[in-house]
């Protein structure tokens, strides 16, 4: 198995979990990560899976191909299942020039950009099959590379139920919070997909279209990256330094998510988000984009609610309507939220690791029966 990176992210935890989960049904797992091994290289090393780190920068990173050849050369796999853009091309790439036949690529975001469409259908031919993290995602790779149906699948992730029904909230003082506090919460990288940009701009619009309770709402994100900085310096522009808190990447997000009131998820494109079921999974009501996975993972009015993506004035007013009762206090409309939130964990309920890792045994045992299978003679 080949990743870009093992950094903390969703796509990088479920490949550990599939990874995990494929080698305790008898599978030989190794993995390659393209660049460094990363924090979620240890819950694989101490499954007794190695972890092999090729050291390589980003995707202009020519190197990634020759290095993961060497490693495919040096003990030569069956099948080569690959997560992530970067790890897919070049996987598939060294695969060819390794002579390893059988290439599975996970396709994880509905990602439209050039820069991805460009490679992917150069490199096409060289994969076997594509497994797609949710039907949204396989319809965008399918008109994208111009594959055939029958080349790819769909297999969503899932979601760990009992572990986050056993954790337990954090006080409200670790995030920075009053106990009477409004929170909304955002977890995830803040990088322009996720546009973390926005949810500052609709927690702005908010704070106007109810000033009487601007005191007692924070919004709260938990991860970092590229953007944090424009982060920053949108928060200190909006004079929003008191209601915002920026706390980086936690472990015990399930934890975190148990002190909130409401959590959004304002991606301009997407898989399927693990947030999204880890939130129901943990009876905190959703507000996402309507965008690829969300919709499949949200029933609008019953397990959530959705906006246009990059609409910061419709996701200021849905807030609104959630966290502000008609008369006008700060109480929110618990009702509603309730409501969301029950809905919301019995349909997460529809999501298991042990399918997911089931149906990923299934399809490899059937491409490597296919592969080892002895071809017919051209006149049958």
């Amino acid at each position: 198995m080949a990743i870009t990176e093992l950094d903390v992210g969703g796509a990088e935890r479920a490949f550990v979990r599939i990874a995990i989960g494929l080698k305790s049904l008898g599978w030989s797992v190794r993995v390659i990560s393209l660049r460094d091994a990363g924090p979620l290289a240890e819950p694989m090393l101490q499954a007794g899976i190695s972890v092999e780190a090729l050291q390589c920068g980003g995707a202009a990173d020519l190197r990634a191909i020759r290095r993961m050849k060497q490693a495919l050369l040096n003990n030569p796999p069956s099948v080569l299942l690959t997560f992530l853009h970067q790890a897919n091309i070049a996987g598939r790439l060294a695969a060819q020039r390794a002579g390893v036949r059988t290439v599975v690529c996970g396709v994880r975001v509905a990602d439209r950009r050039w820069s991805v469409r460009i490679p992917e259908w150069l490199t096409k031919r060289h994969v076997a099959h594509y497994v797609a993290v949710s039907r949204s995602v396989a319809q965008v790779h399918r008109d994208v590379c111009g594959i055939f149906s029958e080349r790819i699948n769909t297999i969503y992730n899932g979601v760990d139920l009992k572990s986050i029904d056993a954790a337990v909230a954090v006080s409200r003082s670790e995030l920075r919070c009053n106990d009477d506090d409004q929170v909304i919460l955002c977890v995830g990288r803040l990088s322009p997909q996720k546009a973390p940009l926005d949810v500052v701009e609709a927690f702005d619009e908010l704070q106007r279209l109810d000033p009487a309770g601007h005191r007692h709402r924070k919004l709260v994100f938990v991860g970092d990256g590229p953007l944090q900085p424009a982060v920053e310096k949108l928060i200190l522009k909006k004079r929003l330094g008191d209601h915002v808190r920026l706390l980086g990447w936690r472990s015990d997000v399930a934890s975190v998510m148990k002190a909130a009131t409401v959590l959004v998820l304002a991606s301009k494109w997407e898989g399927l988000p693990n947030v999204i079921l880890e939130s129901q999974a943990a009876g905190l009501p959703v507000v996402a984009s309507a965008v690829d996975g969300c919709l499949e993972v949200i029933d609008d009015g019953q397990t959530g609610r959705l906006f246009p993506p990059g609409d910061t004035q419709r996701l200021a007013q849905i807030l609104q309507e959630l966290l502000v009762s008609r008369n006008g206090s700060i109480d929110p409309q618990r009702e509603t939220l309730v409501r969301l939130a029950t809905n919301a964990h019995a349909s997460a309920a529809r999501f298991s690791w042990e399918k997911c890792v089931a149906e990923y045994d299934a399809l490899l045992r059937k491409l490597q029966s296919a592969e080892s299978a002895p071809s017919l003679p051209l006149d049958q």
